[in-house]
């Protein structure tokens, strides 16, 4: 008859690699501790062709269990079988199973143990459940992660087949955003209340949305892809930005498993870690970009056709950046500075602006101004490049002057999408390229077509064509105009180009180009 005092658990995880891989790694207890903060000690006391004699010491919430144990490999049922001989617990028992999947292998493991303590046994039957299932949970997370962590560092070592393709970290921009894509997933959806679907949406890790299993460039190179949804909203960072952070690292961390050579960090996901001080790419072990750099050389070459379109010239404009002292603000102010009149730079922290001022004065043709004041910047400006990080709009369409051109960049944007009717001014979404095979998300991402992709999302595709898997646009500051260079090549070289001009659900033609023209000499 079974023993009715006979506790059983039964977890599982699916782990990227083959069973032969995972098996190895299992084996090899003596380096659990090294690895794996829960086990404190694991040692081979004696061993031979298909059985081991192990001591362990796993300690979860400050409880140590000790035990002896006795292992035989039952590797042509794909099985590793363990019982304890000696310890804390009056039974303990269990069996490794591995199974094939279509994502490396799944790992099972049940255990069957018995504490055995009178009076105190309901409580203690409980807790020791409890307690072995996050031991075991916490060593199959470990394995997974050291099974990752090889394989990225074998390429590191040269071996240049361990890893491929690319990740896209995104997030929706506001909670509206959030609600029009569900309807989206699903027209039928009934909508919750905000605060249900805010708060449940906020405890969601983030997932994978979307896998792309070919991206063809126009040289015929190929590569893959997936989407994944780091499940934020930018408001999200005034209450919790730790947890922002972790949901980060952990979208990372999914773009691993997959196995995949470089991830993006799309929108606010770039920016927490630098808000805590905290670098993300200490935590994870996949190369990272932002996609900055593509996305200023796109903006850059946004107001350079835009300018040409209404027949004018950079060296008698005065261009504003608002969110000037920002990686993709810095990086137009620093291109653009040699060609343009007048530069001002818009920020919230003085200190940054003075510095940047500093640099830009010392090395750079233009008249260089900075100002926090918004409103008075953009006014008397022939160019506005909105680049400021904020999680609602900031400038209001009708502070531009007729004629005037503005590239908005910011996701979200720093001037709302709500319908205008000035045709006085050239507005348009930037940093935007025209890609050479439709990206599908499998979400509105607010662009017109699958044909049009964010700057961020094309640098670290061709990154991936590229084979160059490595922290590219990463960390404040690093945009070159070298790698601006770089990138435009690459996008020429594989298809990609400047996308065209587009505000909210509108395209921007030649009759609104000669009314602008219209409205700048009358102006």
């Amino acid at each position: 008859m079974p023993d009715k005092d006979l506790i059983e658990i039964r977890i599982s995880r699916i782990i990227p690699a083959q069973k032969w891989r995972v098996i190895r790694l299992i084996t090899k207890v003596w380096e659990f501790p090294t690895y794996m903060p829960n086990v404190k000690e694991a040692s081979v006391i004696q061993r031979s062709h298909r059985a081991m004699k192990t001591k362990w010491r796993v300690e979860v919430d400050k409880i140590s269990l000790n035990w002896v144990e006795e292992d035989s490999l039952a590797l042509r049922k794909n099985s590793i079988y363990f019982k304890a001989i000696e310890g804390d617990l009056q039974e303990f028992k269990g069996e490794w199973a591995f199974r094939d999947h279509p994502e490396g292998t799944e790992v099972i493991v049940n255990v069957y143990t018995k504490v055995g303590i009178p009076a105190i046994k309901d409580f203690a039957d409980a807790y020791i459940k409890d307690l072995l299932t996050r031991n075991f949970s916490a060593i199959l997370e470990a394995l997974e992660n050291r099974i990752i962590s090889i394989k990225y560092s074998s390429f590191k070592r040269g071996e240049s087949k361990k890893i491929a393709g690319f990740g896209i970290i995104g997030h929706f921009y506001n909670f509206n955003h959030l609600a029009r894509c569900l309807k989206m997933l699903n027209p039928n959806f009934k909508m919750p209340s905000r605060e249900f679907l805010s708060r449940l949406f906020s405890i969601t890790p983030s997932f994978k949305m979307y896998e792309m299993k070919e991206f063809k460039s126009k040289t015929g190179d190929a590569t893959h892809g997936c989407f994944i949804v780091c499940t934020f909203i930018p408001d999200m960072l005034t209450q919790d930005m730790y947890t922002v952070y972790s949901k980060v690292v952990h979208a990372c961390k999914l773009a691993e498993k997959f196995g995949v050579g470089i991830v993006t960090l799309g929108g606010f996901a770039s920016m927490v870690g630098e808000r805590l001080g905290h670098q993300i790419s200490e935590e994870v072990d996949i190369p990272i970009t932002t996609g900055n750099t593509y996305t200023a050389a796109l903006a850059v070459e946004g107001i350079q056709k835009a300018v040409q379109l209404l027949e004018k010239e950079l060296k008698d404009l005065k261009v504003t950046i608002v969110g000037g002292t920002g990686d993709i603000g810095s990086a137009c102010a620093r291109l653009l500075s040699d060609d343009a009149k007048q530069i001002t730079l818009t920020g919230r922290t003085k200190s940054n602006l003075r510095l940047l001022r500093s640099e830009l004065r010392k090395k750079r043709k233009a008249k260089i101004y900075a100002t926090t004041n918004n409103e008075k910047a953009v006014k008397d400006a022939d160019v506005v490049i909105a680049a400021a990080s904020t999680s609602a709009s900031i400038l209001k369409i009708d502070w531009f002057k007729p004629g005037s051109i503005i590239c908005d960049l910011a996701y979200p944007k720093n001037i709302s999408y709500t319908p205008t009717d000035r045709r006085d001014i050239l507005i348009f979404s930037g940093g935007l390229a025209t890609s050479p095979t439709p990206i599908d998300t499998g979400i509105d991402m607010g662009l017109p077509s699958p044909n049009i992709s964010y700057g961020c999302f094309a640098e670290v595709i061709l990154l991936a064509l590229e084979h160059r898997y490595e922290n590219y646009s990463y960390g404040r500051g690093k945009i070159s105009s070298e790698k601006m260079n770089e990138m435009r090549g690459w996008g020429i070289k594989h298809g990609f180009g400047l996308a065209p001009f587009f505000w909210a659900d509108r395209s921007i033609g030649k009759d609104d180009i000669e009314q602008i023209k219209k409205a700048s000499r009358n102006a």
